[in-house]
């Protein structure tokens, strides 16, 4: 019969691919909460917003240009500007506004395809402790 410390071992699932990408999101994410949205300037839980999904493209996943931080009302919530929203029109708007920040747009567009072979458990290391999680 194993001991107590010994079963609890033997219980514990090795973390996995989504524990570490889990993981990383969040200490990625984390530096994006409070700052101003980009498009007023409200700092009332604001969050990063990925502008090239993160299920389209690894390689951007961790790439501060693929981020704009946006108030709820321009990320979910909003019918004028609004990058997730159920009115199209909003969504249309949102993709104008991003395409008038020329440098970011051009640089998600010419990105979005790069393929990356990391894992995520690397970049929840390298996150951890301060560097870019590709780096």
């Amino acid at each position: 019969m194993p001991s107590t410390a010994e079963y609890r071992t033997m219980k514990t699932k090795p973390a996995n691919h989504k524990s570490f990408r889990i993981k990383a999101d969040e200490i990625f994410m984390k530096k994006y909460r409070g700052m101003p949205c980009e498009i007023c300037g409200t700092m009332n839980r604001t969050v990063g917003h990925h502008n090239v999904p993160k299920s389209r493209s690894k390689a951007l996943r961790y790439d501060p240009r693929n981020i704009t931080v946006l108030c709820p009302t321009h990320h979910t919530m909003g019918n004028s500007v609004c990058a997730h929203s159920k009115n199209v029109f909003a969504v249309e708007q949102y993709l104008t506004w991003f395409k008038g920040n020329k440098s970011q747009y051009e640089y998600c567009k010419a990105n979005q395809l790069t393929v990356r072979k990391y894992s995520y458990k690397q970049a929840w290391e390298n996150l951890k402790e301060g560097r870019e999680a590709w780096a």
